[in-house]
C-alpha cells in the first residue's frame, strides 16, 4: 500500500529527481505500453495520492528491485533470476 503524507510526497519526489539528476545524465527513458485498464488504474491511484503515474511507476520499479535483490520474499512474478 502506499503510504505518504504530503511533506513525504515532496521530499520522496525531490530525492528522485534528484537521484535522475536535472541534466538527465543519471537517467535512462524507457518506453512501454500498458492497457487501458492498467493505465485507468494507475491514474486513479496517482490521482487519489496527488502523484504522478510517472512516479508511481518509479515508486513500483524501485521496490520491485528491492524485493529481487534483497531476496525478500522473492520477486511477485513467476520469474526465475537465478
Amino acid at each position: 500500500m502506499l503510504r505518504t503524507s504530503a511533506d513525504s510526497r515532496g521530499s520522496l519526489h525531490s530525492a528522485a529527481m534528484a537521484a535522475m539528476g536535472k541534466d538527465g545524465k543519471n537517467s535512462k527513458r524507457i518506453t512501454t505500453t500498458f492497457t487501458k485498464e492498467q493505465h485507468d488504474a494507475l491514474q486513479r491511484i496517482a490521482n487519489a495520492h496527488r502523484v504522478d503515474v510517472a512516479w508511481l511507476i518509479r515508486r513500483a520499479v524501485d521496490r520491485f528491485i528491492e524485493q529481487v535483490d534483497g531476496d525478500a520474499g522473492g520477486p511477485l512474478l513467476p520469474f526465475d533470476f537465478r
